[in-house]
């Protein structure tokens, strides 16, 4: 059965995880100095592999996606299967004190992984055809040639996962079978719910704010031309009356590189949430990629990055929203700052040198040559979900 884990909201394999100190949501959000606030449960990067899911009397297993094939081999129907949706039936009744779901990441049945690490992520479609809304669940980026697994905590979002659903595993992957690249992945998600009451540190209710995890709207980030609010759309909601604390779920990732501090893959950025009266900061940098027990895998994996590391799971981070009203509605605008609190600007886009041309503070661009190759210089993009928690 389910034994302690890591605090802060985190699992081990054994089971579900402790939780925080004091505090409305089990920690302290704030940080000293004039730095983004300390997450109030920090991520937790379950480098654990697949749990032993044998539950205990009461608990429930819910197998959604079973060894799923995710490639690419054109865009014809049975040729994309970057996205692969699956169903699942939650349970319609009972109370569930924690959440758990496992990802089990494979190669396809000759074996051949797909040689990149990519973007991947979990999440639940509500909605149908042109009225879709996923909420991501779980996100993680997959290892070089080498398959993975974890078990994450997502009772924040157990108040959607009730009766019949619909589950989406993507993989941003561009090989399948016959690729001189690999041939593609094999996902399983599993679902397991323990019983008991509810957990007070976990919330009730979420609010989806931001979702562009996939590749439907990606980021560019830094060029003045693509405003970061077309993209992440200021957003207005009414807390509810009865919330006893409020906290910002992120899952925050960012890509591409060869650009000004090589962003946004290998550079350092701030993340803001502003509203009324408060500006709720998070810093995604992860610097323990190194520490990846996946280190067989080939590629740069031991390198920091933006929110991520290849072949690892992506931790969510949970910040507090303080001086806010229960009963108000309050409008929240997402923005990004450098280590000097300004705007970052990519001096390395195309067309940023003008007529001339001429890129400055470049890491693989040259003067001369603003233009985005496809390799060494790429648009730097963020990968952005954003969910209001609601406690009680």
């Amino acid at each position: 059965g389910p034994d302690a884990g890591v605090a802060g909201g985190g699992g081990t394999a054994g089971g579900p995880g402790g939780g925080g100190g004091a505090g409305s949501l089990g920690g302290d959000a704030s940080a000293p100095g004039d730095g983004p606030a300390a997450p109030v449960r920090e991520p937790v990067p379950p480098w654990n592999g697949c749990a032993d899911l044998t539950p205990p009397a009461g608990t429930v297993v819910v197998r959604a996606h079973q060894k799923a094939d995710q490639f690419f081999t054109g865009w014809d129907p049975g040729q994309n299967l970057r996205k692969v949706d699956a169903v699942a039936d939650f349970p319609t009744a009972g109370s569930f004190g924690r959440v758990f779901l496992q990802v089990e990441l494979e190669c396809p049945a000759d074996g051949q992984c797909d040689f990149w690490d990519r973007a991947a992520s979990v999440s639940l479609v509500e909605g149908a055809g042109g009225t879709e809304a996923p909420i991501e669940l779980a996100r993680y980026m997959t290892p070089y040639r080498l398959g993975l697994c974890f078990l994450t905590d997502v009772t924040d979002l157990v108040s959607r996962l009730r009766g019949r659903q619909t589950v989406r595993s993507f993989i941003d992957t561009w090989v399948g079978p016959g690729h001189a690249q690999g041939h593609g992945w094999r996902v399983s998600t599993t679902f397991v719910f323990y019983p008991g009451p509810p957990d007070a540190r976990f919330a009730s209710t979420i609010i989806p704010l931001w979702n562009n995890e996939a590749e439907d709207r990606l980021t560019n980030v830094g060029d003045p031309m693509e405003a970061l609010a077309t993209a992440l759309p200021p957003r207005t909601v009414t807390l509810p009356a009865d919330g006893r604390a409020f906290a910002l779920r992120y899952l925050v990732t960012g890509h591409g590189q060869g650009n000004l501090d090589n962003c946004a893959e290998f550079c350092h950025l701030w993340h803001h949430t502003r509203y009324a009266g408060g500006d709720v900061s998070m810093d995604p940098w992860r610097d323990d990629c190194a520490q990846n027990p996946v280190s067989t895998q080939a590629g740069t994996w031991r390198y920091p990055r933006a929110g991520w590391c290849p072949g690892a799971y992506v931790g969510p981070r949970v910040v507090e929203l303080t001086g806010v009203t229960p009963g108000s509605a309050i409008t929240l605008s997402y923005s990004l700052t450098d280590a000097m609190g300004s705007d970052f600007v990519n001096s390395c886009r195309p067309g940023a040198g003008g007529t001339t041309n001429q890129c400055t503070g470049c890491v693989r661009a040259t003067a001369g040559n603003c233009d985005y190759d496809s390799g060494p210089h790429t648009p730097p993009f963020l990968r952005v979900s954003v969910q209001l928690l609601v406690l009680r």
